[in-house]
């Protein structure tokens, strides 16, 4: 950690426990912590034992902090108590569903409200000073200590999404379960789906949420089969990318083995949310020029009956062959069928 004289009056080292005990140093932290102080945060947080007893409590001051705030989220996924952690995290996938996923656009017409009373207050000034032919100008100093608008802050930081807090989120679960050490790890991941799912199903619209699922399913489904070929689409979530350092142990972990009923119910609990999950998506398929959701029955009607087909007219296969959006549903669903294939079907030793 740096030591240099810029951080000697830093709050967040100086309080370090031991000078304060863990709580105190929370209060500190939720008092101080800004962008510019994550840095330091996030070596802070290489401290194994710190973060087994705080980490818990960071995610919900850090998830606003987003993107920035990634490593440091991934920092208390590695090194916190993962049972602890673990509940925070399906704690805030539920407080995700919580509104209806469109606080920035209510934000944004309160804004537009107070703008539009701005501007029909000075109209009227503007109206009623008719008479005169001569208007005072707007001086800099007029401007500067103009009274602002009510409920707008200029300055004020962009909340997150919550497409981009989903998917962090899962991305933490994705690391977090595999750490966790019972002897009913069924307990914990159901748990984690009931809060996934509700979440998914409010923000279900957006591409990212659905690979984020996917990810997070990777995780229990296994990787031995070979690689599927790359998809058209560009489209990244946030949390892809980089190899992460290696997580601690859990420091509550059972010694004993996983029941072998276990490993069974994880993938029963799997193949039910997978499901939940492809309806979803597939009902919130929008009709993209014409052509709707998979138009599975359209397709299925033109390899059949190719007399049926209109000269001259784009065929449904080509529609989902050249057109990227429609490729990328394919490839989606693709990816469904070959997790539920690892749920379904035991890897190949």
């Amino acid at each position: 950690m740096a030591n240099n004289n810029n951080d000697i009056d830093n709050p967040l080292l100086k309080a370090l426990p031991p000078a304060v005990d863990y709580l105190s140093y929370l209060t500190i932290l939720e008092y101080n912590l800004t962008v510019e102080q994550l840095p330091i945060l996030h070596e802070i947080l290489q401290d194994t034992t710190l973060t087994a007893n705080i980490g818990w409590d960071l995610v919900h001051l850090l998830l606003p902090l987003l993107p920035e705030s990634q490593s440091c989220l991934q920092d208390v996924a590695r090194l916190g108590n993962p049972r602890e952690v673990v509940l925070k995290v399906t704690e805030l996938l539920e407080a995700l569903n919580t509104s209806d996923g469109h606080e920035e656009e209510e934000v944004d017409d309160e804004e537009w409200e107070a703008q539009e009373s701005l501007d029909q207050s000075q109209e009227d000034d503007t109206q009623s000073n008719e008479p005169t032919t001569t208007t005072t100008p707007v001086t800099h100093h007029d401007a500067l200590n103009a009274t602002p608008v009510q409920g707008y802050d200029p300055n004020a930081r962009l909340k997150p999404s919550k497409v981009s807090q989903f998917s962090v989120l899962l991305d933490m679960l994705a690391i977090l379960h595999p750490r966790i050490k019972t002897q009913y790890p069924s307990r914990f991941l159901s748990t984690s789906l009931q809060a996934i799912l509700p979440a998914y199903a409010a923000l279900v619209t957006d591409f990212d949420t659905t690979e984020a699922v996917l990810g997070f399913i990777k995780i229990f489904a296994g990787s031995k089969r070979p690689r599927l070929p790359p998809r058209k689409s560009s489209t990244q979530i946030l949390t892809q990318a980089t190899q992460l350092p290696s997580s601690a142990p859990d420091p509550e972990g059972d010694k004993e083995s996983v029941a072998p009923e276990e490993t069974a119910l994880q993938k029963r609990l799997l193949q039910s949310f997978l499901t939940f999950i492809a309806e979803g998506y597939m009902s919130a398929l929008p009709t993209d020029d014409d052509v709707p959701a998979l138009s599975w029955s359209s397709r299925l009607l033109e390899h059949l009956h190719p007399e049926r087909r209109i000269p001259g007219r784009r065929t449904y296969r080509e529609a989902f062959e050249k057109d990227e959006d429609l490729h990328q549903r394919d490839s989606t669903i693709g990816q469904m069928l070959v997790r539920l294939s690892f749920l379904t079907t035991p890897p190949a030793c």
